[in-house]
């Protein structure tokens, strides 16, 4: 719990940094202003989702079946509300907001799928 509290926070420190190095560095490239929320609101919930999958998968391998299946669904079901109603909000700022959403969200969810198969292994 930890280890993966750690590396996820090495994590988001190197994405946060990236994106203040290309934000600022690069400004054609389209990068949220709301980039540091969107980096602490995966984080959280990324660490909050693990330790629920965590604790589920001590127990059945079906009631973790059915767990991951859950989350992942609520989990695209809540992102998607989320991204819709800032894009109905903020028009002009959407496509930037969708596509540093959906690299933060590729790397959070990927090193979660990486952290929960290597638990399985053990």
């Amino acid at each position: 719990m930890q280890n993966f509290t750690l590396k996820l926070s090495v994590l988001a420190i190197v994405l946060g940094l990236a994106s203040t190095a290309i934000f600022y560095g690069v400004p054609k490239l389209p990068i949220s202003r709301a980039f540091p929320y969107i980096l602490l609101f995966l984080f959280s919930t990324t660490l909050i989702i693990f330790l629920a999958l965590e604790k589920s998968m001590k127990k059945r391998t079906s009631q973790f079946t059915n767990a991951v299946m859950l989350v992942n669904f609520s989990k695209l079901l809540f992102y998607g509300i989320i991204i819709f109603v800032y894009a109905y909000l903020n028009r002009s700022g959407a496509v930037s907001f969708i596509l540093t959403f959906f690299v933060y969200y590729f790397a959070f969810t990927t090193f979660e799928v990486f952290a929960l198969l290597k638990i399985g292994k053990k």
